[in-house]
Order: structure tokens, then C-alpha cells, then sequence
């Protein structure tokens, strides 16, 4: 009896032996059988996800071992690109206060010298207005807006370090709004110029200045990051008011005291001047403008090499035909513009324009309206040529003049 129960003992044995190998055995090669006939595995925990497999990792496959690519960092992250130019070219921008003289009334007497009861008299009063600039070069170049400067008696610029310097006009040239200033002094932070013109209407862009100037605690400028809405935008102001040509176009915002400072790429490169934006109550709504660096750089090659920047005149005033001015001249064509005075010995002059010449076409550009006019010589240095069809007494003639400097 009791070698029958070490004997059935010894087969139960067995029987759970056998059935534990087989669970084994099912396992393993049942869930080789699933993976082959694709049908998909449950896990329990979702897995790092898996890349897809280059050739060697084909070869690996066919084993049953799955590898699993190492994580990598990101090759661009947007965020850190801005981070970085920031970063490059805050150092070189500048706080600029001006004090300006502006002419004010006395409302006391106002009324008196309005009546005629006394003489008019004018008073100055000075007030300080604020703008930013960015420092081109190491011992102290400064570039910022010329609206920024207007009617100054005193200039300061602040470092974001703190370090105030009194500062001296070199030249303004308004037909940019831009300005140049010196510093005293060496081995500033510069900011460099972007070295390609190709700028992308979508690429980031970054605004820095220093808005509210002074009404902030610290002299750290401001950031602020857009992308470029659109290039070569012509702004057109009232009679007797500044236009801009070929400006860029940002939604990044440019408060109030941002006029003046750089607006830079991911690179930490100035691609542009920031100078305004359209608001009807003040603060930025997603339009602003600035002026390009490649205009920038047109201005202090000429500061550098001449002392100031060469202002140019052709000696010509001429205006668009009306109808009244064809019916009067017998035209027909409407295209062109009507010269009516010529300074002599001046480079229209030089060219033989004369009074009552119809300017029909500039650099093959037929003269269909003022915009077209404006934006041709806009682009105009000294030494320059420019050339243009003209019309006298029904006959058309070709000539060419050559751009001086304005005396």
C-alpha cells in the first residue's frame, strides 16, 4: 500500500511537470505565433515609442529582439533660438532720454495776445521725451530714429548695465527717420547686421527696447517676439508729414519708447530699426514697422567714409499731370510729370531738363503715378545714375543724370 502511494505520488509529480512545460512552451512560442500573424500584442504599460526600423535593425527583427533607438535632443527648438539672440544682443541695447525745447503758450496771456492787447510772444518750455537705439560698433555708434531726437537740447543714453553717457548727434537724416549718435568711450557691446537681405515673410522676429523709458525699475529692455507680416510696405502720410518706403512689416508689438531699437532674427542679427505702429488709442495692435538694415548700413557707410550722410538733389520741381495741365499743354497721354522749374548747374539741369519737359518714364518705369516716382529716387546716392525718357514740344529724347550731393 505504501509503494503504490509513493508510486502514484511520483506520477502526479510528472503530470504537473509535463503541464507546467507545456504552459511554458505556449507561452513563449504563442506569442511568437501572434507577432508573425500580426495580430497585435496587449501590454500592460505602454512602451517608449519605437522608431521606425532602418535595414540592421530589419536583420534584428527576424530574431524576435526589438531595439529601441536611443532618445535624441532636438535639432531646432524655437523657444531657445529666441533665448539665445536675446540674450546676444540685449547687452547693446540702449535707453535714449532726450530733453527737448518746445515752443508752448502761456494760457494767462493767451487770450491778450490773441485780442491784440499785447505783442505775441513766443516761450519755450523743456520737456523730456524717451526712445531706444542699438550701439553698432565698439567705440560708442549708436543708431536710433530721428523723430526720437527732434528739438533736442540734451541727449542721454543708458546702458543696460546702468552706465549713463552723455551723448552727441552726429547726423539725422530725415528723409529715413534715422539718426546716428556718438558715445565716448570703448569695447561697448555691438550688435551685428544680418549678412543675408533674403528676409522670409513668416521667419521670427524680435523686437527689443526699451519702452516707458524710465517709468519701469530697471534699464533691462523689453522683448518681444512676432513673426515678419509682410516686406517693401510703403507708408504714405499726410501733405508735408514723413513717408516711409519699403518698410517691414511686424506683429511684434512696438510700445511706446521702442522707436529706435533693433529688430533682430533668431541669430541675434538687426534685421531693421523698429520706428512706429498704427494704433488709434496708443499701444501696439499687431502692426509695426521698421525701417530695413540694409538701409541702415547705406546710412553709416556714408557716415563713416564722409562724416555725415550725403543728402541728394536732382535741382528739379515737377508735379503729376492733372487733366487741367494736359488740356492746358495740348497732352493726351496722361502718364508723366510736368518740370517746372530747373535749377541751373544743378544735375537736371546738366542733363538738359528744362521748364515745361513732360518726364515720362524713369529706369523704364513708365511714370503712371506719384508712388512710382517716389520710390525710385527714395532709393537714390550720390553717384547714381538715373535714367529717363522726357518729352518737348511732342518729341521724346533719352537722358541721363547723374545724382550729386545737395548743396
Amino acid at each position: 500500500m505504501s509503494s503504490f502511494r509513493a508510486w502514484t505520488g511520483t506520477l502526479g509529480g510528472l503530470l504537473v511537470g509535463v503541464a507546467l512545460g507545456l504552459f511554458l512552451l505556449q507561452l513563449k512560442f504563442g506569442l511568437w505565433s501572434e507577432r508573425e500573424s500580426g495580430e497585435p500584442l496587449a501590454v500592460q504599460e505602454s512602451p517608449a515609442p519605437v522608431p521606425v526600423p532602418t535595414p540592421a535593425d530589419s536583420a534584428a527583427a527576424d530574431t524576435g529582439t526589438i531595439r529601441v533607438a536611443p532618445a535624441t535632443e532636438p535639432v531646432w527648438d524655437g523657444s531657445n533660438a529666441i533665448i539665445r539672440a536675446t540674450r546676444k544682443v540685449a547687452p547693446a541695447v540702449v535707453s535714449i532720454n532726450v530733453v527737448q525745447s518746445k515752443q508752448v503758450s502761456d494760457p494767462s496771456i493767451d487770450l491778450w495776445e490773441r485780442m491784440g492787447l499785447i505783442p505775441r510772444r513766443e516761450y519755450f518750455q523743456q520737456v523730456q521725451s524717451m526712445g531706444s537705439g542699438v550701439i553698432v560698433s565698439t567705440d560708442g555708434m549708436v543708431v536710433t530714429n530721428s523723430h526720437v531726437l527732434e528739438d533736442a537740447v540734451q541727449i542721454i543714453v543708458t546702458l543696460s548695465n546702468g552706465q549713463q553717457y552723455q551723448a552727441r548727434l552726429v547726423d539725422a537724416i530725415d528723409g529715413f527717420d534715422l539718426a546716428v549718435l556718438q558715445i565716448e568711450g570703448e569695447n561697448f557691446p555691438v550688435a551685428r547686421f544680418a549678412h543675408h537681405a533674403d528676409l522670409q515673410i513668416g521667419e521670427w522676429a524680435i523686437a527689443i527696447g526699451s519702452p516707458y523709458g524710465y517709468l519701469l525699475a530697471d534699464t533691462q529692455p523689453t522683448v518681444t517676439v512676432g513673426v515678419i507680416s509682410a516686406l517693401n510696405r510703403d507708408i504714405k502720410r499726410n501733405s508735408g508729414e514723413r513717408n516711409y518706403l519699403g518698410m517691414i512689416q511686424t506683429d511684434a508689438a512696438i510700445n511706446p519708447g521702442n522707436s529706435g531699437g533693433p529688430l533682430v532674427n533668431t541669430e541675434g542679427e538687426i534685421i531693421g530699426i523698429n520706428t512706429f505702429i498704427f494704433s488709434d488709442g496708443g499701444g501696439s495692435v499687431g502692426m509695426g514697422f521698421a525701417i530695413p538694415a540694409a538701409r541702415v548700413q547705406q546710412v553709416l557707410n556714408e557716415i563713416r567714409a564722409f562724416g555725415h550722410y550725403r543728402e541728394i538733389s536732382l535741382g528739379v520741381s515737377m508735379r503729376k499731370l492733372s487733366p487741367g495741365m494736359m488740356q492746358y499743354l495740348g497732352l493726351n497721354d496722361p502718364r508723366g510729370f510736368v518740370i517746372f522749374q530747373v535749377l541751373q548747374d544743378s544735375p537736371a539741369w546738366k542733363a538738359g531738363l528744362r521748364p515745361r519737359d513732360i518726364l515720362r518714364s524713369v529706369e523704364g518705369y513708365s511714370l503712371d503715378s506719384a508712388d512710382t516716382l517716389d520710390r525710385l529716387l527714395y532709393e537714390l546716392q550720390v553717384g547714381d545714375t538715373l535714367r529717363f525718357t522726357a518729352e518737348r514740344d511732342g518729341e521724346t529724347w533719352d537722358g541721363q543724370i547723374i545724382i550729386e550731393e545737395a548743396r
